[in-house]
Protein backbone atom coordinates (compact mmCIF):
# COMPACT_ATOMS: atom_id res chain seq x y z
CA UNK A 1 0.00 0.00 0.00
CA UNK A 2 1.38 3.61 -0.97
CA UNK A 3 -0.97 5.37 1.15
CA UNK A 4 -3.08 8.57 0.62
CA UNK A 5 -1.95 11.97 -0.16
CA UNK A 6 -3.94 14.62 1.66
CA UNK A 7 -4.69 17.52 -0.66
CA UNK A 8 -6.61 20.85 0.49
CA UNK A 9 -8.23 23.11 -2.16
CA UNK A 10 -9.53 26.58 -1.77
CA UNK A 11 -11.65 28.21 -4.43
CA UNK A 12 -12.48 31.57 -5.55
CA UNK A 13 -14.88 33.78 -4.52
CA UNK A 14 -13.13 37.63 -3.93
CA UNK A 15 -13.87 39.07 -0.25
CA UNK A 16 -16.04 35.44 1.11
CA UNK A 17 -12.54 34.27 1.55
CA UNK A 18 -13.10 34.64 4.71
CA UNK A 19 -15.78 31.98 4.47
CA UNK A 20 -12.43 28.57 4.08
CA UNK A 21 -10.41 31.43 5.98
CA UNK A 22 -12.78 31.09 9.41
CA UNK A 23 -13.32 27.37 8.37
CA UNK A 24 -9.90 26.35 8.71
CA UNK A 25 -9.11 28.57 11.78
CA UNK A 26 -11.82 26.62 13.33
CA UNK A 27 -10.23 23.39 11.95
CA UNK A 28 -6.70 24.54 13.10
CA UNK A 29 -8.42 24.24 16.85
CA UNK A 30 -9.55 21.17 16.70
CA UNK A 31 -6.57 19.75 14.78
CA UNK A 32 -3.94 21.51 17.37
CA UNK A 33 -1.73 23.24 15.17
CA UNK A 34 -1.06 24.82 12.29
CA UNK A 35 -2.32 22.66 8.95
CA UNK A 36 -0.23 23.63 6.21
CA UNK A 37 2.07 20.75 7.69
CA UNK A 38 -1.03 18.30 7.54
CA UNK A 39 -1.25 18.17 3.43
CA UNK A 40 0.71 17.20 0.97
CA UNK A 41 -0.71 19.10 -1.91
CA UNK A 42 -2.40 22.35 -1.43
CA UNK A 43 -4.46 24.67 -4.33
CA UNK A 44 -6.10 27.32 -4.63
CA UNK A 45 -8.22 29.67 -7.27
CA UNK A 46 -8.28 33.74 -6.84
CA UNK A 47 -8.94 34.53 -3.12
CA UNK A 48 -8.64 30.96 -2.02
CA UNK A 49 -4.87 30.94 -3.92
CA UNK A 50 -3.90 33.60 -1.25
CA UNK A 51 -5.08 31.18 1.07
CA UNK A 52 -3.21 28.32 -0.14
CA UNK A 53 -0.31 30.01 -0.57
CA UNK A 54 0.17 31.78 2.91
CA UNK A 55 -0.44 28.50 5.00
CA UNK A 56 2.80 26.67 2.77
CA UNK A 57 4.80 29.93 2.76
CA UNK A 58 8.44 28.89 3.49
CA UNK A 59 10.15 29.41 6.70
CA UNK A 60 6.86 31.01 8.67
CA UNK A 61 3.47 29.50 7.50
CA UNK A 62 0.96 31.70 7.95
CA UNK A 63 -1.50 30.79 10.88
CA UNK A 64 -5.57 30.19 9.81
CA UNK A 65 -6.62 32.84 12.33
CA UNK A 66 -3.96 35.24 10.73
CA UNK A 67 -5.11 34.98 7.37
CA UNK A 68 -9.00 36.01 8.43
CA UNK A 69 -7.47 38.57 9.99
CA UNK A 70 -6.05 40.03 6.75
CA UNK A 71 -9.51 39.97 5.53
CA UNK A 72 -11.22 42.13 8.24
CA UNK A 73 -7.90 44.11 8.20
CA UNK A 74 -7.29 44.85 4.81
CA UNK A 75 -10.69 44.02 2.80
CA UNK A 76 -12.08 47.36 3.43
CA UNK A 77 -9.20 48.95 1.98
CA UNK A 78 -8.47 46.68 -0.84
CA UNK A 79 -12.46 46.45 -2.13
CA UNK A 80 -12.53 50.52 -1.33
CA UNK A 81 -12.71 53.60 -3.69
CA UNK A 82 -13.29 57.19 -4.05
CA UNK A 83 -16.48 58.97 -5.02
CA UNK A 84 -13.99 59.87 -7.88
CA UNK A 85 -12.96 57.07 -8.93
CA UNK A 86 -16.41 55.37 -9.19
CA UNK A 87 -17.64 58.25 -11.53
CA UNK A 88 -14.27 58.24 -13.40
CA UNK A 89 -14.98 54.29 -14.40
CA UNK A 90 -19.02 54.42 -14.49
CA UNK A 91 -19.08 52.31 -11.47
CA UNK A 92 -16.34 50.13 -13.19
CA UNK A 93 -17.94 49.81 -16.83
CA UNK A 94 -15.06 51.90 -18.35
CA UNK A 95 -12.26 50.67 -16.26
CA UNK A 96 -11.42 48.23 -13.79
CA UNK A 97 -13.69 48.74 -10.50
CA UNK A 98 -10.44 49.24 -8.05
CA UNK A 99 -7.02 50.16 -7.96
CA UNK A 100 -4.79 47.26 -7.64
CA UNK A 101 -2.18 48.97 -6.12
CA UNK A 102 -3.37 48.43 -2.33
CA UNK A 103 -3.92 44.13 -2.64
CA UNK A 104 -0.17 44.10 -4.48
CA UNK A 105 1.09 46.06 -1.09
CA UNK A 106 -0.85 43.29 1.31
CA UNK A 107 0.36 40.78 -0.70
CA UNK A 108 4.02 42.02 -0.83
CA UNK A 109 4.26 42.34 2.76
CA UNK A 110 2.56 38.65 3.35
CA UNK A 111 5.02 37.05 0.83
CA UNK A 112 8.13 39.11 1.24
CA UNK A 113 10.93 38.26 -1.21
CA UNK A 114 9.64 34.24 -1.32
CA UNK A 115 9.58 32.79 -4.80
CA UNK A 116 7.35 30.03 -5.91
CA UNK A 117 10.59 27.16 -6.04
CA UNK A 118 10.91 27.65 -2.44
CA UNK A 119 7.94 26.19 -1.33
CA UNK A 120 8.84 22.26 -1.00
CA UNK A 121 6.52 20.73 1.26
CA UNK A 122 3.53 20.77 0.97
CA UNK A 123 3.48 21.71 -3.10
CA UNK A 124 1.40 24.33 -4.10
CA UNK A 125 -0.86 24.94 -7.14
CA UNK A 126 -2.59 28.46 -7.99
CA UNK A 127 -4.94 29.05 -11.70
CA UNK A 128 -4.68 32.10 -13.25
CA UNK A 129 -5.70 32.45 -17.01
CA UNK A 130 -3.01 33.52 -19.77
CA UNK A 131 -4.99 36.63 -22.07
CA UNK A 132 -2.31 36.89 -24.37
CA UNK A 133 -1.56 33.58 -25.18
CA UNK A 134 -4.77 32.50 -24.27
CA UNK A 135 -4.46 29.60 -22.00
CA UNK A 136 -4.72 28.39 -18.60
CA UNK A 137 -1.96 28.18 -16.61
CA UNK A 138 -1.47 26.08 -13.26
CA UNK A 139 1.81 27.73 -11.22
CA UNK A 140 2.73 24.66 -9.66
CA UNK A 141 5.60 24.42 -6.80
CA UNK A 142 7.03 21.67 -8.46
CA UNK A 143 8.01 22.80 -11.54
CA UNK A 144 9.49 26.02 -10.55
CA UNK A 145 12.84 25.11 -10.92
CA UNK A 146 13.54 26.71 -14.02
CA UNK A 147 13.88 30.75 -14.03
CA UNK A 148 10.76 30.89 -16.68
CA UNK A 149 8.49 29.25 -14.54
CA UNK A 150 9.76 30.62 -10.99
CA UNK A 151 7.99 33.75 -10.18
CA UNK A 152 7.73 35.65 -7.03
CA UNK A 153 4.30 34.39 -4.39
CA UNK A 154 3.33 37.91 -4.40
CA UNK A 155 2.92 37.91 -8.10
CA UNK A 156 1.61 34.80 -8.78
CA UNK A 157 -1.29 35.85 -5.93
CA UNK A 158 -1.72 38.91 -7.97
CA UNK A 159 -2.41 36.50 -11.09
CA UNK A 160 -4.59 34.26 -9.95
CA UNK A 161 -6.90 37.25 -8.19
CA UNK A 162 -6.69 39.57 -10.88
CA UNK A 163 -10.60 39.47 -11.44
CA UNK A 164 -11.93 41.26 -14.91
CA UNK A 165 -13.68 44.49 -14.09
CA UNK A 166 -12.79 44.19 -10.55
CA UNK A 167 -8.98 44.94 -10.98
CA UNK A 168 -6.46 45.30 -13.83
CA UNK A 169 -4.84 42.11 -15.44
CA UNK A 170 -1.77 41.19 -14.18
CA UNK A 171 1.58 41.41 -15.59
CA UNK A 172 4.36 39.71 -14.06
CA UNK A 173 7.35 38.90 -14.46
CA UNK A 174 9.45 35.53 -13.75
CA UNK A 175 12.83 34.91 -12.43
CA UNK A 176 14.54 34.85 -16.48
CA UNK A 177 12.51 38.75 -16.76
CA UNK A 178 9.83 37.31 -18.86
CA UNK A 179 6.60 39.19 -18.40
CA UNK A 180 3.43 37.51 -18.88
CA UNK A 181 -0.14 38.57 -18.87
CA UNK A 182 -2.91 36.85 -16.19
CA UNK A 183 -6.68 37.12 -15.21
CA UNK A 184 -8.19 35.17 -11.91
CA UNK A 185 -8.08 31.52 -12.59
CA UNK A 186 -11.99 31.03 -11.69
CA UNK A 187 -12.53 31.96 -15.31
CA UNK A 188 -11.78 27.90 -15.82
CA UNK A 189 -11.29 26.65 -11.93
CA UNK A 190 -13.27 28.65 -10.05
CA UNK A 191 -12.79 25.08 -7.54
CA UNK A 192 -9.55 23.32 -8.01
CA UNK A 193 -10.11 20.14 -6.91
CA UNK A 194 -10.18 18.70 -10.40
CA UNK A 195 -6.57 20.36 -11.28
CA UNK A 196 -5.38 19.35 -7.74
CA UNK A 197 -6.92 15.69 -8.55
CA UNK A 198 -4.83 15.62 -11.81
CA UNK A 199 -1.79 16.94 -10.54
CA UNK A 200 -1.74 14.42 -7.62
CA UNK A 201 -2.47 11.26 -9.91
CA UNK A 202 1.20 12.72 -11.80
CA UNK A 203 3.13 13.49 -8.57
CA UNK A 204 1.98 10.15 -6.27
CA UNK A 205 2.26 7.56 -8.51
CA UNK A 206 0.59 4.10 -7.42
CA UNK A 207 -1.26 6.05 -4.69
CA UNK A 208 -4.11 4.00 -2.86
CA UNK A 209 -6.09 7.26 -2.66
CA UNK A 210 -6.80 10.64 -1.81
CA UNK A 211 -7.87 12.22 1.33
CA UNK A 212 -9.07 15.42 0.18
CA UNK A 213 -10.62 18.75 2.08
CA UNK A 214 -12.19 21.04 -0.52
CA UNK A 215 -13.55 23.94 1.30
CA UNK A 216 -16.14 26.67 -1.17
CA UNK A 217 -16.79 30.17 -0.85
CA UNK A 218 -20.31 30.10 -0.68
CA UNK A 219 -23.61 29.00 -2.61
CA UNK A 220 -26.19 30.80 -4.00
CA UNK A 221 -29.54 28.34 -4.32
CA UNK A 222 -32.22 31.48 -4.61
CA UNK A 223 -33.96 30.82 -7.82
CA UNK A 224 -33.92 33.34 -10.69
CA UNK A 225 -37.35 33.82 -11.87
CA UNK A 226 -37.97 33.22 -15.82
CA UNK A 227 -40.25 36.25 -16.08
CA UNK A 228 -37.63 38.64 -14.28
CA UNK A 229 -34.52 36.74 -16.38
CA UNK A 230 -36.58 36.40 -20.01
CA UNK A 231 -35.68 40.38 -20.43
CA UNK A 232 -32.59 40.89 -19.38
CA UNK A 233 -29.72 42.08 -20.92
CA UNK A 234 -26.17 43.05 -20.28
CA UNK A 235 -26.90 45.45 -17.20
CA UNK A 236 -29.86 42.96 -15.96
CA UNK A 237 -27.36 39.88 -15.96
CA UNK A 238 -24.42 41.97 -14.74
CA UNK A 239 -24.50 40.90 -11.31
CA UNK A 240 -25.84 37.19 -11.16
CA UNK A 241 -24.03 35.93 -13.91
CA UNK A 242 -20.87 36.04 -11.64
CA UNK A 243 -22.76 33.73 -9.43
CA UNK A 244 -23.92 31.74 -11.67
CA UNK A 245 -20.61 30.98 -12.63
CA UNK A 246 -18.99 30.82 -9.72
CA UNK A 247 -21.90 28.39 -8.39
CA UNK A 248 -22.40 25.66 -11.22
CA UNK A 249 -18.69 25.58 -11.88
CA UNK A 250 -17.96 24.93 -8.15
CA UNK A 251 -20.88 22.41 -7.95
CA UNK A 252 -19.91 20.14 -11.02
CA UNK A 253 -16.30 19.67 -9.95
CA UNK A 254 -17.15 18.89 -6.20
CA UNK A 255 -19.56 16.59 -8.20
CA UNK A 256 -16.91 15.10 -10.31
CA UNK A 257 -14.75 14.58 -7.68
CA UNK A 258 -16.61 12.99 -5.06
CA UNK A 259 -17.25 11.03 -7.96
CA UNK A 260 -14.00 10.11 -8.69
CA UNK A 261 -12.50 9.97 -4.53
CA UNK A 262 -15.56 8.22 -3.35
CA UNK A 263 -16.35 8.62 1.03
CA UNK A 264 -12.72 10.23 1.57
CA UNK A 265 -13.79 13.49 -0.14
CA UNK A 266 -14.70 16.46 1.67
CA UNK A 267 -16.41 19.55 0.43
CA UNK A 268 -17.80 22.13 3.01
CA UNK A 269 -19.86 24.89 2.06
CA UNK A 270 -22.19 27.89 3.20
CA UNK A 271 -25.76 28.31 2.11
CA UNK A 272 -25.92 32.30 1.47
CA UNK A 273 -29.52 31.97 -0.01
CA UNK A 274 -31.36 34.99 1.47
CA UNK A 275 -27.87 36.41 2.89
CA UNK A 276 -26.18 39.38 0.27
CA UNK A 277 -22.55 38.93 0.16
CA UNK A 278 -21.04 40.06 -3.37
CA UNK A 279 -17.57 39.53 -3.89
CA UNK A 280 -16.67 43.23 -2.98
CA UNK A 281 -18.58 43.72 0.06
CA UNK A 282 -15.81 44.14 2.58
CA UNK A 283 -18.44 46.29 5.16
CA UNK A 284 -17.21 45.10 8.48
CA UNK A 285 -20.82 43.94 9.23
CA UNK A 286 -20.94 41.39 6.22
CA UNK A 287 -17.05 39.40 7.24
CA UNK A 288 -19.04 39.28 10.77
CA UNK A 289 -21.85 37.80 9.75
CA UNK A 290 -19.75 35.78 7.16
CA UNK A 291 -17.58 34.54 10.11
CA UNK A 292 -20.79 33.68 12.16
CA UNK A 293 -22.26 31.58 9.48
CA UNK A 294 -19.24 29.75 9.04
CA UNK A 295 -18.86 28.87 12.74
CA UNK A 296 -22.41 27.99 12.64
CA UNK A 297 -22.47 25.51 10.19
CA UNK A 298 -18.89 23.69 11.47
CA UNK A 299 -20.97 22.95 14.69
CA UNK A 300 -23.81 21.38 12.71
CA UNK A 301 -20.79 19.84 10.36
CA UNK A 302 -18.96 18.46 13.82
CA UNK A 303 -19.33 14.82 12.74
CA UNK A 304 -18.06 15.58 9.46
CA UNK A 305 -15.60 17.47 10.75
CA UNK A 306 -14.22 15.03 13.27
CA UNK A 307 -14.59 12.43 10.57
CA UNK A 308 -11.98 13.79 8.48
CA UNK A 309 -9.56 14.54 11.53
CA UNK A 310 -9.92 10.67 12.05
CA UNK A 311 -9.07 9.68 8.26
CA UNK A 312 -6.22 12.24 8.58
CA UNK A 313 -4.59 10.58 11.16
CA UNK A 314 -5.68 6.75 10.70
CA UNK A 315 -4.86 6.81 6.75
CA UNK A 316 -1.51 5.39 6.63
CA UNK A 317 0.31 8.77 4.86
CA UNK A 318 1.91 8.28 0.70
CA UNK A 319 5.21 6.96 0.26
CA UNK A 320 7.12 7.06 -2.46
CA UNK A 321 9.31 3.44 -2.72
Amino acid sequence: MRGYPRILTIDGGGMRGVLPATFLTAFEARFGGPLGAAFDLVAGTSTGGIIAAALVRPEEPVPAADIAAIYRRAGPHIFGRSLWRALGTMNGVSDEKYDARFLERVLADTFGGHRLRAVTSPALMLTAYDIERRQSVLFRSWNAETPDKDYSLADVCRATTAAPTYFEPALIRAQDGSARAFIDGSVFAANPTLCALSAAMDLYPGASGYLILSLGTGQQTQPLPYLQAKNWGLAGWARPITDVILDASSEIIDSQAAEMVGDTHFRFQVDLTGHHAALDDARPETIARLETMTLAEVARDSDRVDRFLALNHWLPRYRRK
